[in-house]
């Protein structure tokens, strides 16, 4: 049906058809076919709308992350709309309810705030300063504006703050810590011995006979790849980038340094001095100044940071903060950092986490870079803005005109691009930007392959277009047997060798049930054995599978015995014989695994707060799907 569509768009009929669509767009507009009446809701929550506009949004979203993460290897299906709009529409649903709970809890995100971050954003920095033009770039190369980013950001803080105080709300107990120490750090003893795969593969004979048969039953699995050669036309947007012209750089480059500010950056070490019930305000103002006058008789700083500061991330490096531009601490802190000679200390700094001592370690300044270093920059920049508008046209004329034409030769001749024909590509893979799974899901469609039409204009990147047409195609056929006979003997050898070894495996467990000793079975079968004493979770010079293992086998009461046959991955199998079970203690564990765990627990409890929460305002809430 497609085809014959694009064979006879031309005709009289179908611009009879056009004429008669045209007319009521023209005299009531769009809303004339599709209905009017403002945006169409597909859910409300407590009342609040969910628009099929803001649905549509976050599913284009959702594929644009999905296509970030995966890349070229991302596949086609997962971005069918309607397998993204169930969970699309889900997390709409939840980010109202979390934004009106945070609107209850007078929570909100200052203008101020909000731009600050943008500008702190790495991905929209050159050289360390927020560029206004990569900003749009980005966000027009990813179909947003401005103010709708805004709004995302916005919503994303306020949600982010609202967790943050969920999750601040939880503490981890000594005993819940001890338990879970138990776990983490237990101990297992236990002997085993391996019996070898490539031992008993060496006794297995295949037949000619059990290779036909074989080859028979799987025809299926010993076929050709379905490959096609592709006739394919791409559009790049730096095919279209001309030669800027000096002054123009130039006169560019002097417009960018009349805005630089040379941007001062220090590195500073503090020791702070929390405020607490033991210890109020003023006895904490009073250690500080003592130790500021222990800086000043000699002592070393990095050793009282280490002895006496409340910050324990920094406090093992001396009390290293990093660099600052004036932008990453508190105003009272940065402040007094810019104040500061170099490897001076300050007196007492009081901030919402107490009394800061600060030292200035380091003070560098950024200085304008030359128009050599920043050329280059510059001279993309120019490019992209001004080939934009030639090369979004550009692809649009090829859209329209691959859809009426009955190849690419006439379309690429009427817009001077370049036809060109690829080598064999198979389902799973091509050279080059033929790889793309994109590309590979279009080149092997109905439409394509079997109706012999054009492919639609595909999208790779914001600048990088293609579209493709299948030129020859080799179905997919059996091999010859004598190609595949080979690959057919290994798999039924290993087959036949693994199932044989787990058989011995499973005898030998009967025998050591029935009281004999592991060792004598071991030397009986000249299989080698080894007892392995107080194994931890983490142990390296044990095999992986024998400690997952072992950790999984019950405990039972002393004296009786705990035996599992274990399938390794090299296909030996090994039988396994557990001896001792120790629980592990907190003080085992050194002060950075403590933490390590603590921090572990934390985090697994503020996330089944954070989830108990939702699904409290969600119970209670009234949704309606539309």
């Amino acid at each position: 049906m497609l085809q014959n569509i694009r064979n006879n768009i031309q005709g009289v009929i179908a611009k009879i058809i056009i004429g008669l669509i045209i007319i009521p767009f023209a005299v009531f507009g769009i809303d004339s076919l599709v209905g009017g009446g403002g945006p169409v809701s597909v859910a409300e929550v407590n009342g609040v709308e969910v628009t099929e506009q803001e649905l549509q949004r976050a599913i284009d979203l959702q594929k644009r992350r999905l296509m970030n993460m995966m890349g070229e290897n991302a596949d086609p299906a997962m971005f069918d709309d309607d397998l993204l709009r169930a969970p699309a529409l889900e997390q709409l649903i939840q980010q109202k309810l979390m934004l009106q709970a945070a609107e209850d809890a007078s929570i909100g995100i200052s203008s101020e705030a909000l731009d600050q971050a943008i500008v702190n954003m790495p991905q929209f920095q050159e050289d360390g300063q927020f560029s206004p033009q990569l900003y749009q770039n980005i966000l027009r190369s990813n179909g947003l504006t401005s103010s709708y980013f805004k709004l995302m950001l916005s919503n994303d803080m306020v949600v982010n703050q609202l967790n943050s105080g969920l999750a601040a709300s939880d503490f981890v107990t000594e005993k819940e810590l001890e338990e879970t120490a138990k776990v983490v750090g237990q101990k297992r003893s236990f002997r085993y011995f391996i019996l070898p795969y490539k031992k008993v593969a060496s006794g297995i004979t295949i037949s000619d006979e059990d290779v036909n048969s074989y080859y028979e039953a799987n025809i299926n699995n010993f076929q050709t790849d379905n490959r096609v050669k592709l006739e394919y036309i791409e559009v790049k947007q730096q095919d279209f980038f001309k030669p800027v012209q000096p002054e123009e750089l130039e006169q560019a480059y002097e417009l960018e340094m009349a805005d630089f500010q040379a941007d001062e950056r220090r590195r500073a070490s503090h020791i702070l001095l929390e405020i607490t019930d033991e210890r109020g305000e003023q006895q904490t103002k009073e250690l500080a100044q003592s130790l500021v006058q222990r800086i000043k008789d000699g002592e070393d700083f990095a050793k009282l940071a280490g002895e006496f500061s409340d910050d324990l991330g920094s406090a093992s490096a001396g009390g290293d903060l990093g660099f600052s531009s004036g932008d990453t601490f508190p105003e009272e802190f940065e402040q007094a950092l810019f104040s500061l000679e170099h490897n001076a200390v300050s007196p007492p700094v009081l901030t919402d986490a107490g009394y800061h001592l600060i030292r200035a370690t380091e003070i560098s300044n950024v200085d304008k870079p030359s128009f050599d270093e920043r050329k280059a920059v510059i001279e993309q920049r120019i490019q992209l803005a001004a080939a934009e508008v030639e090369f979004v046209a550009k692809v649009e004329e090829l859209r329209d005109r691959v859809f009426n034409s009955e190849d690419l030769s006439d379309p690429a001749s009427e817009l001077e691009l370049k036809v060109s024909v690829s080598d064999w590509v198979t389902q799973t893979t091509g050279p080059g930007v033929l790889g793309n799974k994109i590309v590979l899901a279009a080149a092997f469609s109905d439409d394509i392959l079997q109706d012999g039409n054009n492919s639609e204009v595909l999208e790779l990147a914001s600048d990088h277009y293609i579209v493709i047409r299948v030129k020859e195609h080799q179905p997919p056929k059996a091999k010859p047997l004598a190609e595949v006979k080979d690959s057919i003997i290994a798999s039924l050898t290993k087959q036949k060798a693994s199932t044989e070894t787990i058989k011995l495996a499973q005898e030998a467990v009967s025998e050591l049930s029935g009281g004999t000793a592991l060792e004598d079975i071991a030397r009986g079968h000249d299989y080698q054995w080894q007892v392995e004493l107080a194994v931890t979770r983490n142990s390296a010079n044990v095999p992986r599978e024998l400690i997952t293992a072992a950790f999984d086998m019950s405990v039972v009461p002393e004296g009786d015995l705990v035996i599992k046959t274990v399938p390794m991955d090299n296909g030996d199998a090994a039988v396994l014989q557990l001896e001792k079970v120790e629980d592990g203690s907190w003080s085992d564990f050194s002060s950075p695994q403590q933490r390590g765990i603590s921090a572990e627990l934390q985090r697994n409890f503020a996330t089944k707060s954070i989830n108990a929460f939702i699904s409290s305002i969600r119970s209670a809430a009234q949704i309606d799907i539309l």
